[in-house]
């Protein structure tokens, strides 16, 4: 059954550093009416303090896609990728047989804003992966994330589509399927 879920009506956890919102169970926030849906885990909307973040820790057999709306993350992870991820851009880790990374906001003045989703491969332990891509402001419907990565969108390892439109004002929606 798919639910319509407002903003403030998900689960909601703060530190000292950091204010998320959870639309699914995550960490401390456990609801078993909302495990999921289907193979989409975690939609998480994290507001993370300038200077702060998330230490080193590890994934496996997970789709990761991070999107920055305001801000800047820095990730490190054990592949050897050092990225910094801008505001608007689109970032994918397939965390497949393993793999250890840190988020942080370089800032010391800007608060990071930013959605990260987490879906389930369809195939498990892959070598590792990391991509970043900007895509360009362009008013409809633009690919952001397929299966087959075709019209130059992210590569994701599941039966799963992401696409992002921009009206005529500019207001952008995303749209998972």
């Amino acid at each position: 059954m798919i639910y319509l879920r407002k903003a403030n009506e998900r689960g909601h956890a703060e530190r000292d550093w950091l204010e998320s919102w959870h639309t699914f169970s995550f960490s401390s926030y456990q609801d078993p009416n909302f495990m999921g849906f289907s193979v989409l885990r975690v939609i998480n909307e994290d507001f993370v303090k300038p200077g702060t973040g998330f230490g080193t820790h590890p994934h496996e057999d997970m789709e990761i896609l991070t999107y920055v709306l305001h801000g800047t993350i820095e990730h490190k992870d054990s592949m050897g990728n050092t990225e910094k991820i801008p505001a608007g851009e689109f970032q994918i880790m397939s965390a497949g047989t393993g793999v250890r990374h840190s988020e942080y906001n370089p800032s010391n003045e800007t608060p990071l804003h930013l959605y990260q989703i987490w879906i389930e491969p369809n195939v498990l332990g892959i070598e590792p992966r990391y991509d970043q891509r900007k895509f360009e402001d362009i008013k409809g419907q633009q690919l952001i994330l397929t299966p087959d990565g075709r019209d130059g969108s992210i590569k994701v390892f599941q039966d799963a589509t992401l696409s992002r439109w921009i009206d005529d004002i500019g207001f952008k929606l995303l749209k998972v399927r």
